[in-house]
């Protein structure tokens, strides 16, 4: 094989690489915004559910309150009944005192109702506390990790960096280079394609029989006519080759 052909797919995998790696870098602020914005999510739905628990139970109170009241009211009235003296006053006095037992049953009810409605409340705290404590927990571990592993992925590129620079400064035709790079800006970071089976590897369009055959037996350079990406041939390929759609 042609020794710029091999060393551009040397260089080719390393580029992929370090692309890899630093989406891998650039990704980590806001995955770590996004990941803290998930427990912020969950420690304002406890709050929330905190804080309509309370309203439910100050309305509770509220209603006791009420009802104590209307209580007070019916023993005055039923103390009054005992001391009118006429059929009219009497009806008058027995209707009110069925309008304050009704008010109290309703009331009373709506506190029962209430009650289901606090003890439903408090349980669905624990679970919310309970879900909150542990998803909090591993947040904050994945936010560790992704901060923790940050230099490690740097160093990693300053590493793919040094040994992409060392492979181009080897490649002998500069020409052939600056073509490799315009392939690679135009298709995605793959300018290169292995010639397999009389097909380009990538775009799958067969290549001319008589190019496959100098492809194979000469260190000529060639181009896949279809996707103008530079074709190499090896027995086993060299370097993974990503397939762009």
């Amino acid at each position: 094989m042609n020794p710029d052909l091999q060393k551009l797919i040397t260089l080719q995998g390393l580029e992929l690489n370090i692309s890899v790696l630093q989406t891998q870098v650039s990704e980590i602020p806001q995955k770590s915004l996004e990941l803290e914005n998930s427990l912020q999510s969950i420690k304002a739905r406890y709050e929330a559910k905190v804080a309509h628990t309370k309203e439910i139970a100050n309305r509770r109170r509220t209603l006791e309150g009420e009802v104590d009241l209307a209580r007070t009211r019916l023993a005055r009235l039923k103390d009054q009944l005992m001391a009118v003296k006429t059929n009219k006053e009497y009806t008058a006095m027995l209707h009110e005192i069925r309008m304050a037992e009704e008010q109290i049953r309703t009331e009373e009810d709506k506190i029962l109702d209430l009650m289901e409605k606090i003890e439903s409340g408090e349980n669905e705290l624990k679970t919310l506390e309970q879900e909150m404590r542990l998803q909090g927990a591993e947040i904050q571990k994945q936010i560790r990790q992704m901060s923790a592993s940050a230099p490690a992925l740097e160093g990693e590129l300053a590493k793919l960096r040094e040994e992409k620079a060392a492979v181009e400064s080897g490649i002998i035709d500069k020409e052939l280079l600056e073509r490799y790079r315009r392939i690679a800006a135009a298709r995605k970071g793959i300018a290169l394609a292995e010639a397999k089976n009389e097909l380009c590897d990538v775009c799958h369009v067969r290549i001319r029989p008589q190019m496959y055959a100098d492809l194979l037996r000469t260190d000529e350079i060639f181009f896949c006519d279809s996707c103008s990406r530079i074709l190499f041939a090896v027995a086993k390929t060299a370097v993974p080759v990503i397939e762009i759609a």
